[in-house]
């Protein structure tokens, strides 16, 4: 199995380490990072969201108009 080696893994390890470096706990450690993760999956969930309105809006607005103005022209 692939695994795409995007900017946004790269910064993930980036601030990652950057958890590790700093003089905490390690029970803050964990939570710092559980809260990172979760950000980012907020993120990814927003992105397919706008994705799949972006394409929703595309299959009921956009083909039918092009339709309409092809039957016409």
């Amino acid at each position: 199995m692939n695994q795409k080696d995007s900017k946004t893994n790269q910064d993930l390890d980036f601030f990652n380490a950057r958890i590790d470096a700093l003089q905490i706990g390690s029970y803050e450690r964990i939570r710092a990072k559980a809260q990172l993760a979760r950000t980012e999956a907020i993120a990814d969930a927003i992105v397919a969201i706008g994705r799949g309105v972006h394409g929703l809006l595309k299959t009921l607005v956009i083909r039918p108009l092009r339709r309409f103005t092809a039957s016409i022209g």
